[in-house]
């Protein structure tokens, strides 16, 4: 027994009535505030951990 959801039918009529995504400017805003603020956080633990290697003093 066929599945209804994948069938070809359905699935070519779900295709045919798919409409083309419009995205805002305002989400690559959004999106690149994001990546920014990621990289600040991962720079600031990059610095915090060489910072506080740095502090420890040399062993053996």
């Amino acid at each position: 027994m066929a599945d209804p959801i994948s069938s070809a039918p359905h699935v070519l009529a779900v295709s045919t009535l798919a409409e083309k995504t419009v995205r805002s400017p305002l989400l690559y805003a959004w999106w690149a505030l994001n990546l920014i603020v990621f990289a600040g956080v991962v720079y600031a633990v990059y610095w915090s951990v060489k910072k506080w290697r740095g502090s420890r003093g040399a062993r053996g």
